[in-house]
């Protein structure tokens, strides 16, 4: 099994979002854990090969464990399940942001909204929000064929 601090860990030193400091444990635990959810349904290889989910330990520690495919000694997720996670959860969090401008610009009429700069930060955004999703599927791409030797051709 995974300590999902392994990848909280990775995700928190990347978007140094200091909202979150001003949150109660408990909040960002049940934020993380909703972000670490979607990027586990997200990354429908590894949802193919173990079918992982999120559980809580005696101690109240969460794991992330393999529900198909494992053995008595499972060692957990390796090095690059966890980086891709993490950035599932990064593009799990940054559309959270994007919906947040969107439903700003809902609300406020157009010269309002780009008076107060929005506009600019949703287009960014959305610019950034493509390139996260482009190195998303090249790291899950990768991480399908890693295991792939040619010999089968």
């Amino acid at each position: 099994m995974t300590p999902v601090e392994n990848i909280y860990a990775r995700i928190s030193a990347i978007i140094e979002d200091h909202t979150y400091c001003k949150l109660p444990d408990e909040d960002i635990e049940f934020l993380f854990k909703n972000f670490l959810e979607t990027a586990i349904v997200y990354f429908k290889e590894l949802n193919v090969k173990y079918a992982p989910i999120i559980i809580e330990d005696e101690i109240g520690e969460f794991y992330i464990k393999k529900t198909k495919n494992t053995t008595e000694d499972d060692s957990g997720l390796d090095l690059e399940e966890e980086v891709i996670l993490a950035h599932g959860m990064i593009i799990s969090w940054h559309r959270s942001k994007i919906l947040r401008d969107k439903f700003l610009k809902q609300n406020l009429n157009t010269g309002d909204f780009n008076r107060l700069s929005n506009a600019t930060m949703l287009a960014n955004n959305l610019t950034l929000m493509e390139e996260l999703n482009k190195e998303f599927i090249k790291l899950r791409r990768r991480y399908r064929n890693r295991d792939w030797s040619g010999d089968g051709l």
